[in-house]
């Protein structure tokens, strides 16, 4: 597992895509990875897998458990994994060695260069633990007998002449070689979890790896030059506030031309081409030692990186470069070679599919995912179940959440519902939520991620949202006909006068006080219902909802005692 990779910095899943999609930072601009290309090659590429939230730790809590974010305990980073949950390890420990190396990150907010877990109570079925630590993006780790040290960039330079053995992402490689070579000598079966934490930032990478990637600009992609200029808006979730008509331009040279954001993503490459190289290595030991056919080998990261597209770095949005993650198995005595699934998984399935696999009966985990062993397994070279629904968090902001498909995408907020089409729309920029083609879909999708934010609690179940577009709703895009407008500017009472103006009011009717329809749809509360039940007046009902309430319901809004609940 790494951590923060976008998907198009792997050539497996550029393959997929079309050129436009494939190179979003300029036609030249790539980084090559022949040797995790090659289980893709020789195994199972996912097209749709998703983490259940794109964020560190309870991504990873979800991947281990099976469970949703709330479920586990860690539903927000540096949380604490119950003690009382199960992961996968605990259902082969009976048959394997199991060991975890490299990033925990579930035991909370413990940071120590020598905090490497032997805690017996905090194992979760890996009996080795020994190279395992908690957070920190440690760049290098020396070893003397059992005690082993993390250190920092800044500390390179007691390094300086053994790079290669000390560099973090080389070093638990070597480790988890070194094991699984110790275990394949004394005829035992193993079962490792190796977590390398780059490609995340610090965005620094050894020698000569650091320099790989120089001769690279990488360009805004074009979704981020689209959401620099408002055109068209990003949903609130997706928003950022710097974005303005008026300052895109120069918004955009500034990205593409600043040294420091641009070394940052070459060292990001730089670190991608390094694990790709180590990918290799453990690849020929398998191959040396006679281990490859039955062997499962599996590729993953816990979240994805925006890396400029929609105008955003980091995750946390579910958009794919967000949320989607790389999943690739090889198991060639089991998985047919060269196979895609474009199915919809999320990373609650993880779990289950691999017990399924392994035809391990899970006796501790009570996953609340997919076990999707029978697809993987199953002969044919495209697999795809169109109506599978999976179900995206943001378990710490408790801004959105989403159903997905292998090919939509709704996300529920306070801005009303987004539906994206992401193969009419692999950009995802377009809401066809009101596009009467897409009704009966966006229904089941709606009715769906309703009852799972109920049922498994997701947190914007704590938050009101809308489950309908309003009747009277403002563009949030640049006033087509005025340039360099928006809505918001009419707020300025230098520019009220411009509501006189039919292009004008059409298209900004709130702030204009045209809107006339309330809203037929549904306005979801839940946990702002109880405190609802117990006022006298209806007015003051109305008055607690505000602005939430005043952009579904106007005309309610203005006259109280028509309020019906």
């Amino acid at each position: 597992m790494t951590d923060e990779q976008n998907l198009r910095t792997i050539g497996a899943y550029r393959d997929l895509m079309s050129n436009e999609q494939a190179f979003q930072w300029g036609q030249n601009v790539f980084v090559d990875t022949p040797n995790i290309d090659r289980l893709a090659n020789e195994g199972v590429i996912f097209d749709n897998f998703y983490a259940v939230t794109p964020l560190c730790t309870p991504s990873r809590a979800s991947f281990m458990t099976g469970l949703y974010p709330k479920q586990t305990g860690a539903w927000k980073n540096h949380g604490t994994l119950k003690k009382n949950k199960h992961s996968f390890a605990e259902d082969l420990m009976d048959t394997h060695d199991t060991v975890y190396l490299g990033k925990w990150h579930l035991n909370g907010v413990t940071k120590d260069s020598t905090d490497f877990n032997n805690n017996p109570n905090r194992k979760f079925g890996f009996k080795n633990t020994s190279f395992q630590y908690n957070r920190g993006h440690w760049k290098y780790f020396s070893q003397e007998k059992w005690k082993v040290t993390a250190y920092d960039w800044s500390q390179r330079g007691m390094f300086a002449n053994n790079e290669e053995q000390n560099y973090a992402t080389d070093f638990l490689f070597d480790k988890a070689i070194s094991f699984m070579k110790n275990k394949k000598d004394k005829g035992k079966n193993f079962a490792v979890m190796l977590s390398i934490a780059d490609p995340h930032a610090p965005n620094e990478v050894r020698a000569p790896y650091n320099e790989m990637y120089n001769h690279i600009s990488f360009q805004l992609p074009s979704t981020g030059k689209k959401a620099m200029r408002l055109n068209p808006a990003l949903p609130d979730w997706g928003q950022v506030d710097t974005f303005s008509p008026e300052t895109a331009e120069s918004n955009i040279s500034d990205w593409e031309n600043d040294t420091v954001l641009q070394k940052g993503m070459q060292n990001v490459f730089g670190m991608i081409k390094l694990i790709d190289d180590n990918v290799g290595k453990m690849l020929q030991f398998f191959d040396d030692e006679n281990l490859a056919d039955d062997t499962i080998v599996i590729f993953t990261s816990d979240h994805g990186d925006m890396m400029g597209e929609h105008g955003r770095l980091n995750k946390g949005v579910p958009y794919k470069a967000s949320a989607q993650v790389p999943m690739i198995m090889r198991w060639p005595n089991k998985i047919d070679s060269g196979k895609i699934i474009k199915t919809a998984y999320s990373s609650v399935d993880f779990a289950p599919s691999l017990l399924g696999m392994m035809s391990v009966e899970a006796k501790n985990i009570n996953s609340s995912g997919i076990d999707g062993s029978s697809e993987i397994m199953r002969s044919g070279q495209i697999s795809f179940n169109e109506e599978q629904i999976r179900f995206l968090t943001d378990s710490k902001m408790k801004r959105w959440a989403a159903a997905i498909t292998g090919q939509y995408k709704l996300v529920l907020s306070k801005d009303g519902p987004w539906l994206f089409d992401m193969i009419k729309d692999p950009d995802e920029m377009i809401n066809y939520y009101e596009d009467p083609k897409y009704t009966q879909l966006a229904s089941t999708l709606k009715n769906a991620l309703i009852d799972t934010i109920d049922k498994f609690n997701f947190p914007l179940k704590q938050r009101s949202y809308l489950a309908d577009t309003p009747e009277c709703w403002d563009s949030k895009n640049e006033i087509s006909g005025w340039d360099n407008n928006l809505c918001s500017d009419l707020n300025d009472i230098q520019n009220r006068p411009a509501c006189q103006w039919d292009f004008v009011s059409s298209q900004c009717p709130r702030v204009c006080g045209e809107c006339c329809h309330d809203s037929s749809g549904e306005f979801w509360l839940f946990k702002a219902m109880e405190p609802v039940l117990k006022y006298k007046k209806k007015s003051d009902f109305a008055n607690t909802l505000q602005h939430n309430y005043f952009v579904l319901n106007p005309v309610v809004y203005a006259e109280t005692d028509k309020l019906h609940l």
